[in-house]
């Protein structure tokens, strides 16, 4: 998804203020200014929307994918939507590169977001193109920063070198390098005995050796218990 930009945006009718937009007015924005913009601004990527060559069995997890994967996401913060702001909250805690946008309304924005910058763009004829043009300088900048932090969660991430690990492969132990080592030379028998073919075995030894390479899952994983349990040092 190196060639996606994901668009963050209310789909239902929304209402505020007395102001109230239909789901047909909200997809012809999104239709003819903000994906038109991004298509201008920069032809090479696909641009999706939630309710756009998504799976209707597993929305939420198709919208976490593109969250977790798109090279870029736009989020349209004109309206107080909670998906809108759950979907950016997702995204600023996990990658750079999310650009915020806000058609110029007469409402305010919620206080929790309103030190954010954004990009304000209108409806008015000229509305794409300057949208467009904002656009276009933001991909610019990522392009020459991609991993720069965009946010403030990402930035205090970046100066406490802090790194969510909930769900990240940990290094393997000393002991378990061991074992994956031993696994391979024992699915290479060759290798294994040309590493040894200096060292005569005696034939206990090369009964064993033969078991082992008979049943190389087992014996990596014996070999990990032996080396945990103390009984041999790698």
């Amino acid at each position: 998804m190196n060639d996606t930009c994901f668009v963050i945006m209310p789909i239902g009718t929304q209402q505020i203020g007395g102001h109230t937009i239909t789901e047909e007015e909200l997809k012809k924005k999104y239709d003819f200014i903000i994906k038109e913009a991004i298509k201008k601004s920069n032809p090479s990527l696909q641009v999706l929307r939630a309710d756009e060559e998504l799976n209707p069995g597993s929305i939420s997890n198709d919208i976490f994918t593109k969250l977790m994967h798109s090279k870029y996401v736009i989020a349209d913060i004109t309206y107080p939507n909670p998906n809108v702001f759950y979907e950016l909250g997702i995204r600023h805690a996990i990658k750079p590169r999310t650009i915020l946008i806000r058609e110029k309304v007469d409402f305010s924005i919620p206080f929790d977001i309103s030190h954010l910058r954004y990009i304000e763009y209108t409806q008015q004829p000229d509305g794409m193109s300057n949208l467009s043009q904002q656009l276009k300088k933001q991909f610019k900048f990522y392009e020459k920063n991609p991993d720069k932090p965009d946010n403030q969660f990402l930035e205090l991430c970046s100066f406490t070198n802090y790194t969510p690990t909930l769900f990240s492969a940990s290094e393997k132990s000393k002991e378990e390098l061991s074992a994956d080592m031993f696994g391979v030379l024992l699915s290479n028998p060759n290798l294994l005995h040309a590493l040894i073919s200096n060292s005569p075995l005696s034939d206990n030894e090369k009964n064993i050796l033969n078991i082992l390479e008979q049943h190389p899952s087992e014996a990596k994983n014996l070999l990990l218990l032996m080396s945990k349990a103390g009984i041999i040092t790698t």
